[in-house]
């Protein structure tokens, strides 16, 4: 006997509606967890690695936004997205070699930190443009420059 041709169709059509709804949900087996963000280290050989000691990337924590520390010049730019986030309620506090951010209300808080190369701490611009942060910081004078270098 012949199965009706739309049958296969109709069973393709209720199978990838569980698969939306389970990715909605976040259960899908075996898929990552979302995160938010990215991060790239380009050093001498060109593979990604931590600058601290050379070893792989540590991962973030979930939803934790992940700052980009881009040194061109005599200018130090740390770029980070904080959707939601308004001037009021942005934090930031310079602590040795680290930015670290602290910002949100009581339906989002982010809270992360990018390591500095050497810059003058103070003054420093920021801008909060549609949920990216810009903060630029100036390099000393006698530092050499990392053109395009990216950090933590």
């Amino acid at each position: 006997m012949i199965e009706d041709p739309q049958d296969i169709f109709d069973q393709m059509d209720a199978m990838m509606a569980r698969m939306f709804a389970d990715m909605s949900r976040g259960t899908v087996t075996g898929m990552p967890p979302h995160t938010m963000g990215y991060r790239i280290i380009i050093q001498g050989g060109g593979m990604p690695q931590d600058p601290s000691d050379g070893s792989a990337i540590p991962a973030r924590n979930h939803g934790e936004p992940v700052p980009e520390v881009h040194q061109i010049g005599d200018e130090v730019k740390v770029i980070v997205e904080l959707p939601g986030v308004t001037d009021e309620s942005l934090r930031l506090d310079v602590q040795g070699d680290r930015l670290i951010i602290d910002a949100g209300d009581a339906d989002r808080h982010y809270h992360t930190s990018a390591m500095l190369p050497p810059v003058n701490a103070a003054p420093y611009q920021k801008s909060l443009k549609n949920g990216v942060l810009e903060v630029t910081f100036t390099v000393p004078e006698g530092t050499p420059e990392q053109e395009g270098s990216l950090k933590p």
